[in-house]
């Protein structure tokens, strides 16, 4: 497989990486954050833009698939997702808007590129934050699949510069994050302890059977002619 095969699979692969997203959006088990999906879908379509300009053949392509598939996504969420009105939601739009600005108004590829990254970042942040808190309310599969999306357009760069690898490194990355975030969620819902009385806090009192006149007691109640 030369490296035009494998940038055309990276893009395939980011594209296609939604559809288990949307799958499991439709059925209410994954619950997309507004805000993260609206910066995705953006920035994706200003890095296609920007690596097309620039001839950045696998890191275009893989910009191009994820504007199609997180764009998909960001519909979804309107209906079906969570967030988007936070203080930490606004700052993320922020900062995703002048990473925008700097991209369209420059005319240097690779700071457009790392406008770009640096405003998903935020993003990024935002989704990781709430896979950690709410690991069920993610699909893993989407994020493993668009990482390895990343992976495979990193291989298929031709040209090894900085500007060519910024967004395809940025892209795993970022999807790596939030798999580990996946995964340690996971892990700490089930290390979680069960909610028992702590130690020292004060027993529910139970009420003694109907028709007597024992006392309740910490824990059961007391039969009637116990000499307690």
């Amino acid at each position: 497989m030369d490296r035009a095969d494998l940038a055309l699979l990276s893009a395939a692969l980011t594209a296609v990486c939604v559809v288990p997203y949307l799958r499991d959006v439709r059925r209410g088990t994954t619950r997309p954050h507004r805000a993260s999906w609206l910066v995705f879908a953006l920035l994706s379509l200003v890095a296609a833009a920007s690596q097309t300009l620039d001839g950045a053949g696998p890191g275009a392509w893989l910009a191009a698939g994820s504007a199609l598939g997180f764009t998909l996504v960001f519909i979804a969420s309107i209906r079906h997702g969570v967030g988007g009105f936070a203080t930490s939601d606004r700052v993320a739009l922020g900062i995703a808007a002048v990473g925008t600005g700097i991209s369209v108004a420059t005319a240097e590829p690779l700071i457009a590129v790392a406008s770009v990254v640096a405003a998903e970042l935020a993003a990024v942040a935002l989704t990781a934050r709430k896979a950690f808190v709410d690991p069920a309310s993610e699909t893993l599969s989407t994020w493993l699949l668009d990482c390895l999306a990343g992976a495979v357009a990193i291989v298929a760069v031709e040209r090894l510069s900085t500007a060519d690898l910024l967004y395809p490194l940025h892209h795993t990355v970022a999807n790596a994050a939030v798999v580990v975030a996946i995964l340690a969620g996971r892990r700490r819902s089930r290390l979680r302890p069960a909610d028992v009385p702590a130690v020292g806090s004060p027993t529910v009192r139970t009420a003694p059977p109907r028709g007597t006149n024992a006392a309740p007691v910490h824990g059961r109640p007391t039969p009637p002619g116990d000499p307690r």
